[in-house]
């Protein structure tokens, strides 16, 4: 099933692309309907997410010169993953707009819940956080994306319930559930990063001209790679 769309006319031919630690996603927003692959047990983000694209868009009679906006999933999540993403945008977008959405945000929106809790496992025994509210137009974040330890997460004092949202949820379900208290009406951690609901949050920033070139598009990472981190001694 995709995601559902935002109240707002939507422009087209509109390409998303997400990925994630072991999977790729694409998906083309025309004349008002998304159509969406995604592929499971993929590491390879550079081998597979444009073949998946030019596949789909061939079924659809399209081509890459028919694209009139590119969004991408900026992150938080995977660096490998987050990289190729937007370097593959960045190269589909080198005359056309680029839209950057958060991977929490689209995780919010394909619940399809009013207020979602969104815990992306980070490792290092953390995950990624962000908090948002549904409206007719996309997602709401309620607060800043951040990167926490479980102990740490908390919900704001709002009326109505919350909805834990993520693979977060599944790795650290105790500690989060207890952490967020009778606010906490339920958990779905079953819900990938898909690039449909890139797609759909894509609509109102591209309306409203919020958009990117290729030089300003960058991934979203919340904290330094294992790489770059500081070593201990």
């Amino acid at each position: 099933m995709s995601a559902a769309l935002p109240e707002l006319p939507a422009p087209g031919p509109l390409v998303a692309l997400a990925g994630a630690a072991d999977a790729t996603s694409v998906a083309v927003l025309l004349d008002g309907t998304l159509h969406h692959r995604y592929r499971e047990g993929v590491a390879q983000h550079s081998l597979h997410l444009l073949p998946l694209l030019d596949d789909l868009l061939r079924d659809l009679g399209l081509g890459r010169r028919d694209l009139r906006a590119v969004a991408f999933a900026r992150g938080p999540g995977p660096f490998t993953a987050g990289r190729i993403v937007v370097a593959t945008a960045q190269g589909l977008g080198l005359n056309l707009p680029l839209v950057s959405v958060s991977s929490l945000a689209a995780a919010a929106w394909a619940s399809g819940r009013e207020r979602a809790a969104v815990a992306l496992e980070a490792g290092r025994g953390e995950v990624y956080w962000g908090l948002y509210q549904r409206g007719t137009r996309g997602v709401d974040p309620v607060g800043e994306e951040r990167v926490l330890a479980p102990e740490a997460a908390e919900l704001p004092a709002m009326e109505g319930p919350w909805w834990g949202v993520g693979s977060g949820w599944r790795a650290h379900h105790d500690v989060l559930s207890r952490r967020c208290g009778q606010a906490l009406a339920g958990t779905d951690a079953d819900i990938p990063l898909r690039a449909d609901s890139v797609a759909a949050l894509a609509i109102e920033p591209w309306h409203a001209g919020r958009v990117l070139t290729p030089a300003e598009a960058v991934p979203t990472y919340l904290r330094a790679s294992y790489a770059e981190a500081p070593s201990r001694i």
